[in-house]
């Protein structure tokens, strides 16, 4: 897990190691990843080192990239320059699978009332502007790595405790909708344990209710 320090990282080895799987835990500083048991390997690496990302994955069947999920305004290259470190790391170790987290957004204004995109969206654009731009190359890399990569993108993430239950969709289907924290570590864990996905990035939603 690539970004353990990070809430989302955090959610994603709970939830893999409450299923048995053996989890490899990466922060720069590894102090600051959340020690859940004592079975878990926790690793220092810099995100934007391919000698630490290579250490850090060696040995690994799929790796989960989970940083920086929020939205900012200011340019930022966090998410690419990582994605490029982790991309040469994987190649130089023969490992396959990648999964990544991005966000909704990215495909415009998702489903919500017309009134709301049409007064939100160009507010939202300029303010996530930095960090969308980011998402976006990271994206177009991955795509183009010849990896076996999945990305999945999410909406605004909350704290309430997950149904355990998500949709994957197109991109373009995604709805306005808050995910629970724990509904988007799930689905990056469950994408982890497959060998590929039938398309590359989809976007995941609250399950519909009963």
């Amino acid at each position: 897990m690539i970004g353990a320090d990070d809430p989302l990282g955090e959610a994603v080895v709970r939830e893999a190691l409450v299923r048995g799987i053996a989890v490899t835990a990466t922060a720069p500083d590894p102090s600051r990843v959340a020690r859940v048991t004592a079975d878990l390997a926790i690793r220092p690496a810099r995100e934007r080192s391919e000698e630490d990302l290579r250490e850090a994955v060696s040995g690994a069947d799929a790796v989960v990239l989970g940083i920086g999920t929020r939205l900012s305004s200011p340019p930022t290259m966090i998410r690419t320059d990582t994605a490029v470190a982790l991309v040469r790391a994987m190649r130089a170790l023969g490992l396959p699978r990648l999964v990544a987290a991005s966000h909704v957004d990215l495909a415009g204004p998702a489903r919500a009332p017309r009134a709301v995109r049409t007064a939100l969206a160009p507010l939202r654009t300029a303010l996530h502007q930095g960090s969308m731009a980011d998402m976006r190359r990271m994206e177009h890399l991955l795509d183009s790595s010849g990896l076996a990569t999945t990305v999945l993108r999410a909406g605004r993430l909350t704290d309430l405790l997950g149904s355990k239950a998500y949709r994957l969709v197109a991109p373009e289907e995604a709805v306005a909708a808050p995910l629970p924290l724990e509904d988007l570590a799930r689905a990056l864990v469950d994408q982890a344990l497959e060998a590929s996905s039938a398309r590359p990035v989809y976007a995941v939603v609250p399950a519909r209710p009963d």
